[in-house]
């Protein structure tokens, strides 16, 4: 096969390609929700994705298609928890575990089961791993509402208010645990969702901001700016679609 003519051919007979980066887009958003841990919006996500994604033809047979798709999703997945902060044996080694059961599954729906385990799996270790360091039942419940609120503009208040408790000694209570104040925190959870999206979508600034429940715009390019040193355009032409792929070209 002339591969040069077949990308050809194959690209010319799709024509537009705005699917396609609405589909990428989607994807890319779907690992990050993985990566951060948050197991409620990542059920959220199974069940508005469900089954209207049409997957590319990789295999005329539509079961080893399934397989197919099911390990690169495996692959994709450890690698940006990995980058997240999981541990490279531990991410390496639960995709073996779930390619080994892909491969051997018998049925398209068993194939779509072991996918939303491996996600499910994946995500409840990075949430574990986001709380590794927290002692208290109050901090563990405070990092779950700023995880599950981060679109929210977020203050101590609302979240001590949240958890029936005074705001001042909710304060006390996570610098003291975390080594850091609850306001940086809740700063350094959007900026790092900010940070993502930079990376991977092409969105605005007026729209993470939007998005992330910043009052403003220009409050938003300030803050990151504060937090990263560079203004979002700065970070997006730094960083655009770079990730893991590029530290394994290195």
């Amino acid at each position: 096969m002339n591969i040069e003519k077949e990308l050809a051919n194959r690209l010319m007979n799709e024509g537009e390609t705005s699917g396609r980066q609405e589909a990428y887009n989607i994807e890319i958003n779907f690992y990050e929700i993985v990566a951060s841990g948050d197991t409620k919006r990542l059920e959220d996500a199974i069940k508005s994705i469900g089954g209207t994604q049409t997957p590319g033809k990789l295999s005329s047979n539509e079961l080893q298609n399934a397989k197919y798709h099911a390990c690169i999703l495996a692959a994709l997945v450890s690698r940006f928890c990995i980058e997240s902060g999981m541990e490279i044996a531990v991410a390496y080694t639960l995709s073996d575990i779930y390619v080994e059961l892909i491969d051997a599954s018998n049925s398209i729906p068993e194939v779509s089961a072991l996918q939303n385990d491996l996600l499910r799996t994946y995500c409840r270790k990075m949430n574990e791993l986001s709380k590794s360091k927290v002692v208290s039942r109050h901090i563990v419940m405070a990092i779950d509402y700023i995880r599950s609120h981060i679109q929210d503009s977020l203050t101590v208040e609302t979240i001590a208010d949240s958890l029936s408790l005074n705001s001042s000694y909710l304060s006390k209570l996570f610098k003291q645990e975390m080594g850091i104040t609850l306001s940086r925190y809740i700063r350094n959870q959007k900026i790092d969702v900010a940070c993502n999206m930079l990376r991977h979508l092409d969105e605005s600034s007026l729209t993470i901001a939007n998005y992330l429940g910043f009052s403003s715009q220009s409050h938003f390019i300030q803050v990151f700016k504060k937090t990263t040193g560079m203004t979002p355009e700065e970070y997006r032409k730094r960083n655009y679609h770079q990730s893991w792929m590029k530290g394994s070209e290195e």
